[in-house]
């Protein structure tokens, strides 16, 4: 879930010789998750909200927290159990499964889509199928069928920008963008003006994201992606306003037992 920009060189352990020395090629297994049964991962991740209009305040809403993963059994699809944590907000734990090669999230029992913008794993839903081989500089296009946590659906480019073959470890640089609503929005928000609170009808326009991730055996080790986009907000009292929007995830590797 969520970011500032943490260079994904420094916390995938990875220098400047390094990748020139394993600029060759590695294989899947850099982004095939690598799950063996009693093993467990901890991330602590967070999500910020901004929304500026002419006239009114920027409306500023922030989420974080942590998650532990063990793995109950690592034949496929793997199965875990989650601890996490909402500052602030609540607790909770589950069992989880992970279909179609991550593509799906089954927690205790019920299967949706994963349209999470960051996770545990890689997701192909929103990465694509990625090569065999992996090369340095290498790219491909997925074409993103349905709205999605930080975007619309839409059409993104994945780049290979480091690689270090001795330790299984990508980073991936995503782009992309689109046009429309994004995954469970609301139409309306509360914006204020003069110490007054306004609720205003929203309408999405055009989104572009960017982002790294850094994967090591298909496990993130970091990920950064800002969101933004263009909006129309309305209401009966100040008539039409063009707004802007801007959403950003962090999420990072972290010890699991400082997420206790």
């Amino acid at each position: 879930m969520i970011r500032i920009y943490l260079c994904p060189l420094l916390l995938a352990g990875l220098s400047w010789s390094g990748m020139a020395a394993a600029a060759a090629s590695a294989t899947a297994p850099a982004l095939t998750p690598a799950f063996h049964t009693g093993a467990s991962f901890g991330n602590v991740f967070s999500r910020t909200v901004a929304v500026q209009a002419p006239g009114f305040d920027e409306a500023v809403h922030r989420i974080s927290g942590t998650a532990i993963y063990r793995v109950t059994d690592a034949a496929l699809p793997a199965r875990l159990h989650i601890d996490y944590r909402y500052d602030g907000r609540t607790s909770g734990s589950g069992a989880v499964e992970l279909s179609d090669g991550g593509a799906t999230n089954c927690y205790e029992g019920k299967c949706t889509p994963n349209t999470d913008a960051s996770g545990l794993a890689y997701n192909p839903r929103l990465w694509g199928t990625p090569p065999t081989t992996l090369k340095l500089g290498q790219h491909w296009t997925v074409d993103i069928a349905e709205p999605w946590e930080l975007g619309p659906a839409g059409k993104q480019t994945v780049t290979v920008v480091a690689l270090d073959t001795g330790s299984h470890t990508v980073t991936l640089e995503r782009e992309g963008s689109g046009d429309g609503a994004w995954l469970g929005e609301k139409s309306q928000l509360t914006m204020t003006r003069d110490g007054k609170p306004c609720d205003m009808t929203r309408q999405a326009g055009h989104a572009h994201w960017h982002g790294y991730t850094t994967f090591r055996d298909g496990i993130v080790l970091s990920d950064e992606l800002v969101s933004t986009r263009q909006m129309s907000l309305s209401s009966a009292r100040y008539g039409r306003i063009e707004a802007n929007e801007r959403q950003y995830i962090l999420l990072n590797a972290m010890p699991v037992e400082a997420a206790r």
